[in-house]
């Protein structure tokens, strides 16, 4: 499948297939088609605010993986320019997908207009390291495009795995729930899937692949 300057490739669809570890192929790719149905709802609904959907990427070059390891916004700077309107702080929610060491997925959702930066983990980690950079980098991002303070930084909120976030019962089932978190909370969906949904959320994937976007119930 292929969408703009993006695809996935026959042999990544295979990691779809039961008890398969998601690889960031297919897991970025569908964040894109959950980009694509985002903007499709945003059409039809003129008062709706767009989200956007990062790759695990950002996060690599937010904490400067593999080099100082240490929160590096220059490596970003230039990212939201890619974001619909070009300004992140008009996006209703941002979701970045988190490769933990290349053992584990989790999901990081920033919902600007709520203040509030939330993580989910299916094995329950708190993701505190990661809001913390993703606050630093909102903070730089504001006074790197607008000036100044970001506005009210003292209200914004960080909230680690919370004890009712859907959790996985093995050690390869990651990455679905990580495309799970983000097709559920992008249009306000309660978290209503458990382990027992996975088989269904896989095939659910595939399908948003093939389509060329995901689908809205």
């Amino acid at each position: 499948a292929r969408c703009n300057v993006d695809s996935v490739q026959r042999r990544s669809m295979h990691c779809l297939q039961p008890c398969k570890w998601l690889n960031d192929e297919v897991i970025h790719y569908f964040y894109l088609m959950l980009a694509n149905r985002d903007g499709e709802l945003s059409e039809t609904d003129i008062n709706r605010k767009r989200s956007h959907f990062f790759k695990s990427f950002f996060l690599t070059k937010l904490f400067d993986e593999g080099a100082s390891n240490q929160y590096k916004y220059s490596n970003v700077k230039r990212w939201s320019k890619k974001v619909p309107g070009k300004d992140i702080f008009a996006l209703d929610k941002i979701f970045f997908p988190c490769n933990l060491s290349n053992v584990h997925w989790a999901s990081a959702v920033i919902y600007v207009q709520e203040k509030r930066i939330q993580f989910y983990d299916s094995m329950t980690g708190d993701g505190m390291y990661q809001m913390e950079g993703l606050l630093n980098y909102l903070k730089d991002e504001w006074k790197a495009k607008k000036g100044g303070d970001l506005p009210d930084a003292d209200k914004w909120k960080l909230v680690k795995c919370t004890a009712d976030t859907p959790v996985q019962e093995n050690g390869f089932d990651c990455g679905v729930f990580t495309c799970m978190f983000a097709d559920f909370l992008s249009i306000n969906k309660p978290l209503s899937f458990s382990q027992e949904h996975i088989s269904h959320c896989r095939k659910r994937i595939a399908l948003s692949i093939m389509m060329g976007t995901a689908a809205a119930d």
